[in-house]
C-alpha cells in the first residue's frame, strides 16, 4: 500500500497492539494531521490489531514488514511494548530519518493521550448536560399540545426501546429528523453511533460510495480505502432521510442491507456484515411511487414495520403560539437582539397562515422578524406580506355558509389565544378578560382543542 497522503501529514507506525497501542490508535485515527501506516503485534487477537483491521489499517506480526518495504514512508515509530528485544530489533531496522519513541517516552505519550481521553469524556458529559437542560424545550417543539402529536409522542416512547425499523412520514419541515433523534435518544443505543444520511445530499453516482465505502483503486481519485457511512453506524442507529428519492438501483442495495446487514464497498469482492437499527423518513407518497414503478414494493414493506405520520403545522395550529415563542427565545439571543414579545396582531397573523414549509418555515419567519425588529416586540410589519395578509383571506369558493363558519372559527381561535396569552394560561383570568362565563370559555377551548397549560410559560409583553 503506497502512502498517498500529502507531505504535511505525519506517518506513524504503532508497535504493540495491547492497551497502550489501542489507546494510541483510537486517538490518532481521529487526527486529520496523522496517517497511521500500520500496527504491529505478534498476537493476532490483540485488541489493537482487531480495531486496526476494522479501520482498514494494515497489520503485521513484525515491524520489518513496514520498515523494509519501499511502499511505506514512516516519520515516527512509537513502540509501546516495553520489550528490550523489540527495542533492539527496531534499532537495527529503523530507516534513516525516522524518529523512534519507546520506553519512558512512549509511556509519556500514552499518558498524554489518556489525559486527552479524560478531557474528551468531560467534554461529552458537558454536552450531554447542556442537551438535558434544553430537552423539555425540544419536546415542546416536537410535540406541542395537539392530540395527533401527543399520539406521536406515545408511539415514540413505545417503539424507541425496541429494535424495530421505523418509517417517519410527513411534509417537508414537519420535524422528521427531530423525531428520529428522539427515538435514538430514548433507545438502548443512545450511547452508540447515530449516523444521519440525507439520500438527496449526494448525486446517484456518489451515493453508493458514500453509503457503502470503497477500496483503493475502485475509481479515479480512490487513493485509499474509505469506510462507508453505513459501516460507521455499526452497532448503532442509521437514519436514512428522504429515502423516497433513492434510485431503483440503490433501492436494491438498500433492501439487501436491511434484510441481511450486508455491505460491499465499491470495488471490493468481500461482503461485510454490520448490525444497525434503521430509521427512515420521506415526504413522498411511497404507495403512489410504487404504482408509478418508482419505488420497490418489497422495500416499502420492509420499511413499513412501524410508521409514524407527522401532521402538517396547519393541522396543529393550537401549537403555533408556543412554537413561535420557543423560536423567539432561542433566536433572539443568537441574533443578539433584545426582542422579547410578539404583538397580538402579529400573533393573529401567524395563527392564520397556512405554512407550506411547516415548522421550519415558522422558524424562518420568526428569525426574519427578529432581524427586522428594532424594538422589543414583533409587529405585523416585521412579517412577510404573505403572512400578514393570511388572516384576511376567506374561502368564498366553498359557499357563503362555509365562508361564514370559517371566519367565525378563525375569530374564536384568535380571541381565545389572545386572552390566554394575556392571562398566561390562567383560564379564569382569561374568561374575565373576555367578559364571558368561565364554562363557556372552557367549551370553546375544547372545541378548538386548545391546551391552556401551553400558555403558562410564554413570556411576553403584549402591545
Amino acid at each position: 500500500m503506497i502512502n498517498t497522503k500529502t507531505k504535511q501529514l505525519t506517518s506513524i507506525l504503532i508497535v504493540g497492539g495491547g492497551k497502550g497501542g489501542n489507546a494510541l490508535l483510537q486517538i490518532l485515527i481521529k487526527d486529520v494531521a496523522v496517517d497511521i501506516v500500520g500496527l504491529v503485534d505478534i498476537n493476532p487477537d490483540a485488541i489493537g490489531i482487531l480495531n486496526a483491521k476494522k479501520y482498514n489499517i494494515p497489520v503485521s506480526k513484525l515491524p520489518k514488514y513496514f520498515l523494509d518495504s519501499p511502499d511505506y514512508h514512516i516519520d515516527v515509530v512509537i513502540d509501546v511494548t516495553g520489550s528490550q528485544k523489540m527495542y533492539d530489533a527496531l534499532q537495527k531496522n529503523i530507516p534513516i530519518g525516522t524518529m523512534m519513541i519507546s520506553g519512558k517516552a512512549a509511556k509519556f505519550v500514552w499518558d498524554l493521550i489518556e489525559v486527552n481521553k479524560n478531557n474528551n469524556k468531560l467534554k461529552k458529559q458537558f454536552i450531554t448536560l447542556k442537551e438535558s437542560l434544553t430537552e423539555n424545550q425540544n419536546e415542546d417543539i416536537i410535540y406541542g399540545s395537539n392530540p395527533l402529536m401527543q399520539e406521536v409522542r406515545e408511539m415514540i416512547y413505545q417503539v424507541a426501546p425496541t429494535p424495530a425499523t421505523v418509517l417517519v412520514l410527513g411534509e417537508t419541515g414537519t420535524g422528521k429528523e427531530m423525531i428520529a433523534s428522539a427515538i435514538q435518544k430514548l433507545s438502548k443505543l443512545a450511547d452508540e453511533p447515530f449516523v444521519k444520511i440525507n439520500c438527496t445530499a449526494f448525486s446517484p453516482q456518489l451515493l453508493e460510495s458514500e453509503l457503502f465505502g470503497y477500496v483503493k483503486g475502485a475509481f479515479t481519485g480512490a487513493a485509499k480505502d474509505k469506510i462507508g457511512l453505513l459501516e460507521k453506524g455499526d452497532n448503532g442507529t442509521i437514519f436514512l432521510d428522504e429515502i423516497g428519492d433513492l434510485s431503483m438501483e440503490m433501492q436494491v442495495k438498500i433492501l439487501r442491507f436491511l434484510q441481511f446487514g450486508e455491505i460491499r464497498p465499491v470495488g471490493s469482492t468481500e461482503t461485510k456484515i454490520v448490525n444497525t437499527r434503521i430509521i427512515t423518513a420521506t415526504n413522498k407518497n411511497l404507495k403512489k411511487l410504487i404504482k408509478e414503478n418508482l419505488f420497490r414494493e418489497d422495500l416499502y414493506y420492509r420499511l413499513n414495520t412501524f410508521v409514524i405520520n407527522l401532521p402538517a403545522l396547519r393541522d396543529r395550529k393550537e401549537d403555533i403560539p408556543v412554537l413561535a415563542y420557543l423560536f423567539l427565545n432561542k433566536l433572539a439571543s443568537t441574533l443578539n437582539k433584545k426582542v422579547s414579545s410578539i404583538s397580538t396582531s402579529a400573533m393573529e397573523s401567524l395563527n392564520e397562515y397556512n405554512y407550506p414549509g411547516n415548522i421550519r418555515e415558522l422558524q424562518s419567519i420568526i428569525e426574519r422578524a427578529i432581524i427586522l425588529c428594532n424594538g422589543s416586540s414583533i409587529k405585523p410589519n416585521h412579517l412577510a406580506i404573505g403572512v400578514r395578509s393570511s388572516g384576511t383571506v376567506n374561502k368564498f369558493e366553498y359557499g357563503l355558509s362555509y365562508a361564514k363558519k370559517n371566519v367565525i372559527e378563525q375569530f374564536e381561535r384568535q380571541a381565545l389565544q389572545h386572552y390566554l396569552i394575556k392571562a398566561k394560561g390562567n383560564v379564569t383570568n382569561a374568561a374575565e378578560l373576555s367578559k364571558s362565563p368561565r364554562r363557556s370559555f372552557y367549551r370553546l377551548l375544547e372545541k378548538h382543542k386548545i391546551d391552556n397549560t401551553q400558555y403558562k410559560d410564554i413570556k411576553n409583553k403584549l402591545c
